[in-house]
């Protein structure tokens, strides 16, 4: 055979053996191999059910934890056992992490009630695979990218998520956010975020109540008294906002 065509022949043998490999990968698989947390002996039934919910949990596709030429590829072409992605390794970690919390932790509470709660890995996934809290979500964000960034963030998630229970779109998450800006200092960041929540919330009376603090906190106090007043007219018994109007105007903190 002239030398030329050595590699030629090479690259085709391979190709065939990695047909061949797939060809003979099934799925379901007739038996379960590289066990390492779920019992050696477990059931298809019980497994497919079990990786189900796992993805299920997380809101990914078997190739985020599994060797697979690419994220939507046939089952029939996934390599499960092997352990070449981080994700799966640390898989094992969680899965073992949730079995110590339900059989040791939960099992010393006191006067436990039934139905017992336990946890799963929905718990904190709830359809996310980093199961960030969304204030943690925006604070990083905002540390490492600024207030643009943030607020696409927010609406990005928004759209994405709202309604699936993943995160917590209530007013006070971004508030909170904001008010935690404020204290640090970082007034424009506060300011830019409850605006942002006014867009979502717009007849709270928490968000201008914020607003009204952020401003006193910058010292425009005829910007801090008009916030104030917009919170006591959307929730006329708003204490604090009332309290701040008195302290501010020496009037009865209500709407003139």
């Amino acid at each position: 055979m002239p030398r030329c065509c050595r590699p030629l022949l090479l690259a085709a043998a391979a190709l065939v053996l990695s047909r061949s490999a797939v060809a003979q990968r099934r799925f379901p698989p007739d038996s379960f191999t590289n066990l390492k947390v779920l019992p050696k002996n477990i059931d298809q039934r019980t497994l497919l059910a079990t990786m189900r919910g796992f993805a299920m949990a997380l809101g990914v596709r078997c190739a985020y934890c599994h060797v697979a030429p690419r994220e939507d590829a046939p089952l029939d072409s996934i390599d499960f056992a092997k352990d070449d992605k981080r994700t799966k390794r640390a898989a094992r970690v969680m899965l073992d992490m949730v079995h110590h919390i339900n059989d040791e932790h939960l099992a010393d509470v006191p006067e436990r009630p039934t139905p017992k709660v336990e946890v799963r890995c929905v718990t904190c996934h709830r359809g996310v695979a980093r199961p960030r809290l969304l204030d943690d979500e925006l604070a990083l964000t905002l540390a490492d990218s600024g207030l643009e960034a943030v607020a696409r963030r927010y609406r990005d998630l928004r759209q994405r998520y709202y309604g699936s229970g993943s995160y917590d779109f209530r007013e006070i998450v971004l508030t909170e956010v904001a008010r935690s800006e404020a204290r640090a200092g970082r007034l424009d960041n506060a300011i830019g975020l409850l605006n942002l929540n006014a867009e979502f919330n717009p007849t709270s009376a928490q968000i201008p109540a914020a607003l009204g603090d952020v401003m006193l906190q910058k010292g425009d106090t005829a910007a801090a008294i008009a916030q104030y007043r917009t919170a006591v007219g959307r929730d006329s018994t708003f204490g604090l906002a009332r309290m701040r109007l008195r302290q501010l105007t020496g009037g009865p903190g209500r709407r003139p």
